[in-house]
């Protein structure tokens, strides 16, 4: 205790408010016995794994760069063990950096570790948790899972990816056919991933200067941006209600125009003319899918499964497809321009077995192998998602033999899966043969390679994505030859953060091949 008062008394402009004895510096004194009363009490109880020594109550938040925590963990953990302890504040984060570490939380033990923790910014944006990507594992949220399981394989099961895949690309090529020199590929992939989703959650076709996409792609690439690591009120408990942050209010707005307003109006449009003889879209396969869960188990199922239920969905769907999506192909073009050897045998490859009289269609993909190693390779070097969305415990558990208490948060660092030099020859080479058998087929799936997670809290999307990816880059690949003009050099360092990480931004020229 002592060296908490020293630490007061350096910091007398602070604190100068104070009056010795007053009800407020009681208050505070007691507040910072209380904590570290109960950080004796738990560190007594449970048996944190090990990590980086911290400061009283602000852990290792000077330590932490946001940026890198991905490659800091990674590095911690050759020194700590595969599964460490980080403070963020006064609250102790697990993150686990190998395969077998991230099996047990994922896999083995993955009811233990299938919760949530919403922060204030989050609880705002998914309305309480009521989305698949952050809601609390429970019988609400298998529901709502399953019912939009089932709506998307309803989906799939039509040739309406394919059509709207076909659709956007030849829009697109229509206004890239028309450019001369260097240009960032950056809007029309954007336009390409923007125009299949809204397709897809709320049919219709768009013009490639479509104001609508464009707000909307605008509007969520700010609130991410300003968001970074959270809001000040995500590190202040109570600090809302009587206070809100510029970046609070930011993301307050996003929800109200965004998806109280758009996604919830389409989702009320296509309420009005849903006919079930008709589906027409992903939102009516939501509806249709709420409709026959009615008629089996009766009206009392609606509670779980409200129109704001059916928004989140949508939400999830639309926005983390559209984030993944965008970085990923991003990424495997620059790739290509970075490798133009691979670039080659991809073009040679859709050649032989697509021609050049039509696009690639969903059938292809089982004869486009070493297209699809190729995007697998990028997704594995530029990791979307280094930490993945935070896990929460839901009861007291353990991993790796250490013991953590109910509400713990714990993060799988896919960052350091992809990138261990145990688990990978030559980490660092971008070798798209790691995929393939004997026989140039796609193999089994390494087992350190999990762009998409695993076990309960699996992406949601998962199926739908690797088609869908393969669908466009095969396209793109298939109509033009990439690569920057002559001195220059593909930038392949990441940069972002914990919320996503992607590449700076770079200009390309095309050579139209068909």
């Amino acid at each position: 205790m002592q060296i908490i008062y020293d630490r007061f008394e350096k910091s007398t402009d602070m604190w100068e408010f104070l009056v010795p004895g007053s009800v407020t510096s009681t208050c505070i004194v007691g507040l910072v016995a209380g904590l570290i009363v109960y950080w004796a009490i738990q560190k007594w109880k449970y048996k944190y794994p090990p990590g980086p020594s911290g400061l009283p109550l602000l852990g290792n938040a000077l330590q932490i760069d946001q940026s890198k925590l991905h490659e800091q963990a990674f590095e911690w953990s050759k020194k700590y063990g595969p599964v460490i302890t980080v403070g963020t504040g006064p609250i102790p984060v697990v993150i686990v950096n190998t395969i077998e570490t991230a099996m047990e939380v994922l896999v083995k033990r993955s009811t233990d570790f299938a919760g949530r923790q919403l922060s204030p910014s989050f609880d705002v944006l998914t309305n309480g948790g009521k989305d698949i990507g952050f809601g609390n594992y429970g019988p609400t949220w298998k529901l709502h899972r399953k019912i939009a399981s089932k709506a998307l394989r309803q989906y799939m099961q039509s040739d309406a990816l394919q059509t709207l895949v076909h659709d956007a690309v030849k829009t697109a090529f229509s206004e890239i056919d028309q450019l001369s020199g260097e240009f960032d590929p950056s809007e029309y992939v954007n336009f390409i991933v923007g125009y299949i989703l809204t397709g897809l959650c709320f049919g219709g076709t768009y013009d490639f200067k479509d104001k609508e996409v464009q707000y909307i792609h605008e509007k969520e690439e700010y609130v991410l941006k300003e968001l970074g690591m959270g809001a000040l009120e995500d590190f202040i408990p109570g600090l809302k209600y009587v206070y809100k942050s510029n970046t609070f209010k930011i993301v307050e707005e996003f929800v109200k125009d965004i998806i109280d307003g758009f996604i919830t109006n389409k989702l009320r449009e296509a309420e009005k003319t849903f006919d079930k003889d008709n589906v027409r879209h992903f939102t009516d396969n939501l509806i249709l899918a709420r409709v026959e869960a009615v008629e089996e188990k009766g009206a009392g199922i609606l509670k779980s499964l409200t129109d704001q239920h059916l928004v989140q969905t949508l939400s999830d769907i639309f926005f983390a497809g559209r984030d993944r999506s965008t970085f990923t192909l991003k990424g495997a073009i620059l790739h290509m321009v970075a490798f133009p050897d691979i670039q080659d045998k991809v073009q040679e490859e859709i050649d032989r077995t697509v021609g050049k009289d039509r696009l690639p269609g969903i059938h292809d993909r089982p004869n486009l192998s070493y297209t699809e190693a190729v995007l697998y390779e990028s997704m594995r070097l530029g990791t979307v998602g280094p930490l993945g969305i935070p896990h929460m415990t839901i009861c007291d558990t353990e991993v790796a033999g250490y013991r953590i208490p109910k509400g713990t948060s714990v993060m799988v660092n896919h960052w350091a899966l992809h990138h261990d030099p145990d688990a990978w020859d030559d980490v660092d080479r971008f070798i798209p043969e790691r995929y393939l058998d004997e026989n140039g087929k796609l193999g089994p799936k390494p087992k350190n390679w999990l762009p998409f997670s695993a076990g309960k809290r699996v992406c949601l999307g998962e199926f739908v994505a690797k088609p869908l990816l393969h669908l466009i880059f095969a396209c793109l690949m298939q109509r033009y030859k990439w690569r920057m003009i002559s001195g220059k050099c593909p930038d392949l360092t990441e940069v972002g953060g914990i919320n996503g990480l992607g590449y700076n931004s770079y200009k390309v020229i095309v050579e139209k091949r068909i």
